[in-house]
């Protein structure tokens, strides 16, 4: 997706939540462009009155550097969005009507579509007055813009209640009131838009990684140290603490779309056959393909009452249990505890030499997939998948104690 961010009158690029939700997108994987459109200086347009006509801003002016700086960054098969800030919402209006671009969507902040008719506010009126147009072809608008959303607060001092609602009639947009954010700007210290970051992420079809690396940027901002280093945070590793693997697990079976596939050490012996992270897991057995290969290391751990009872749970909620002699597969298997989620992530389990847990690491680089389908089809091939508990493992220790 290509995501384009329109500011308002006398503003930058770099006001109000602009630059905030630039990183957000960009630390997803997305494009963005703010560019600087044409400005007055509010103290010079005040100084100079309202018979003087402004010389920068007007629509003409702004379409000119949209055509020159914006649209050759656009190409014929990308999806765009829109997201205007006050004034900005009928400029793209007049740039999809003129040029005929078909977006995916458009957010409209604060949006109006004529005059304001503010006395002590007059220099907004002032450079706005070519902007202003209410006899659109709204028809083919819609089809050209088929999903908006218009923002609007409820203690606005420039923009009327009217005409934010106009405007998201005119274009069937989806309307959200906003409470005591006045003009959602820096006056009111927006600095960041959390809302409009969200609209953003519904227009995108991210890989649960993408999404569990958003999630963790808004709880740790360390993260925003490694960003100065990387362009791209899903280019990255992630290394977590052992108690992470709960969070991290909830969010992954929360989100998982098809499923995926994890291998078990029978030896665990500090674990919980009921604990959150189960618990979570048996419900993404519900709803995706999850395959569980327990990796056994002594056919001794078969007869433990805490994996015997992991397995009878795993099974009733639909999990796939197989069991894979750790001998057969461990030469060539250099992690032995992963698992990889809809082939887009793989989960890496380490361990300290008395077998607990020193780190999760999780990664989404595709060298990383590749090695881990490797590993996945290495195991998958020397296991053996349980149906009836009982019979089931005693023929696996029967025919595995031979050797």
């Amino acid at each position: 997706m290509k995501f384009i961010i329109f500011h308002g009158s006398y503003g930058t690029p770099d006001d109000n939540w602009y630059p905030q939700l630039k990183e957000k997108l960009e630390s997803l994987g997305q494009k963005v462009i703010i560019p600087q459109l044409p400005k007055e200086d509010w103290k010079s347009i005040t100084k100079l009155g309202s018979k003087v006509t402004p010389k920068k801003q007007n629509l003409k002016n702004w379409l000119s550097t949209f055509e020159k700086e914006v649209l050759p960054q656009i190409k014929k098969t990308d999806k765009l969005c829109f997201i205007g800030h006050s004034i900005s919402c009928i400029f793209i209006l007049h740039v999809v009507d003129k040029l005929q671009l078909k977006l995916d969507s458009a957010i409209f902040v604060s949006p109006f579509m004529d005059s304001l008719h503010h006395k002590k506010y007059w220099q907004f009126d002032h450079v706005n007055r070519t902007f202003y147009k209410t006899d659109f072809d709204f028809a083919k608008l819609r089809k050209l813009i088929p999903i908006s959303y218009v923002l609007y607060s409820s203690n606005d001092p420039y923009v009327n209640l009217n005409h934010s609602t106009l405007f998201a009639k005119a274009l069937d947009s989806s309307i959200i009131f906003v409470k005591k954010a006045g003009h959602m700007n820096s006056e009111v210290n927006m600095n960041a838009f959390p809302l409009v970051v969200e609209l953003c992420k519904t227009r995108l079809d991210l890989t649960i990684y993408q999404k569990y690396i958003a999630y963790r940027k808004e709880k740790e901002p360390v993260l925003d140290y490694l960003k100065q280093k990387h362009k791209n945070l899903i280019d990255l590793s992630v290394h977590l603490a052992p108690e992470e693997i709960f969070d991290e697990g909830r969010f992954k079976f929360r989100n998982l779309k098809y499923g995926g596939m994890c291998t078990f050490m029978s030896s665990l012996k500090n674990w919980d056959a009921n604990n959150y992270y189960s618990v979570e897991g048996r419900k993404a057995a519900r709803m995706t393909d999850f395959t569980r290969v327990i990796l056994v290391e002594a056919m001794s751990d078969l007869k433990r009452p805490l994996l015997i009872n992991q397995i009878k749970l795993d099974i009733g909620a639909g999990i796939k249990i197989y069991l894979c002699k750790f001998d057969d597969v461990k030469k060539d298997l250099p992690e032995p505890d992963f698992g990889i989620w809809d082939d887009e992530y793989v989960c890496i389990v380490n361990y300290t030499q008395g077998k607990e847990e020193s780190e999760i690491i999780l990664d989404s680089r595709n060298p990383k997939i590749k090695e881990a389908k490797k590993w996945r089809d290495l195991v998958m091939n020397k296991a053996v998948r349980i149906y009836n508990i009982q019979k089931d493992i005693s023929r696996f220790i029967s025919k595995n104690s031979r050797y």
